[in-house]
């Protein structure tokens, strides 16, 4: 299965909407949760999961709740222990007892249905601690504030930056003062507002 982290997102939601609700969400549906002004948009998600055999559609045109295999189990969440506090400045003792069980997905992830990852692409957040080759978690349909990390669509064009606003209008912010701020010529919107940000060593 070769799917795009979009056309995942789409397929959890799928799958969440009819556990929930019993049958599958309309292109509407689809297109109010995405934040998407056009279902056309939307069928092409659908259409796409439709070629790689994730969905199927009744006579009717409309999307077949899953069957999930009698066998199919959710895979276990990960939890590890919680030590600490740990100081990055002077040394203390060593703090020995894990202070409790944390799951890493339940940490990072409120809403599996609404989050995807980002792989970050330059140095224009730099002074917010996101670098080149960054994972950004990001939560779709949550209400952007001023002065959040956000996934940007301006004038069609997708960027992370930081929603700023000045005079009534809002603009992007890079954190890295080599970057100009960015104001829209047409439209502004958000995708997403960034939750957390994953490393690898």
């Amino acid at each position: 299965m070769t799917l795009t982290p979009h056309q995942r997102t789409v397929l959890n939601y799928i799958r969440e909407f009819q556990t929930k609700r019993g049958y599958s969400p309309s292109l509407a549906d689809l297109a109010l949760a995405f934040g998407v002004r056009s279902k056309n948009a939307i069928a092409k998600v659908v259409n796409a999961l439709l070629r790689e055999k994730q969905l199927e559609k009744d006579p009717k045109g409309r999307i077949k709740i899953l069957e999930m295999p009698e066998t199919f189990e959710r895979p276990q969440p990960m939890v590890l222990p919680l030590f600490g506090p740990i100081a990055a400045g002077f040394a203390t003792a060593a703090e020995e007892q894990a202070e409790e069980q944390i799951t890493v997905e339940d940490f990072l992830v409120r809403d599996r249905a609404k989050t995807f990852l980002l792989r970050v692409k330059g140095d224009s957040m730099i002074n917010a601690g996101i670098q080149e080759g960054d994972i950004v978690i990001v939560e779709r349909g949550r209400e952007p504030k001023v002065n959040d990390i956000v996934v940007g669509i301006l004038d069609g064009e997708f960027t992370l930056k930081r929603l700023k606003k000045n005079k009534g209008k809002f603009y992007l912010q890079a954190e890295n003062t080599a970057y100009p701020d960015m104001y829209a010529v047409e439209d502004l919107q958000v995708a997403g507002v960034v939750r957390g940000v994953m490393r690898k060593y």
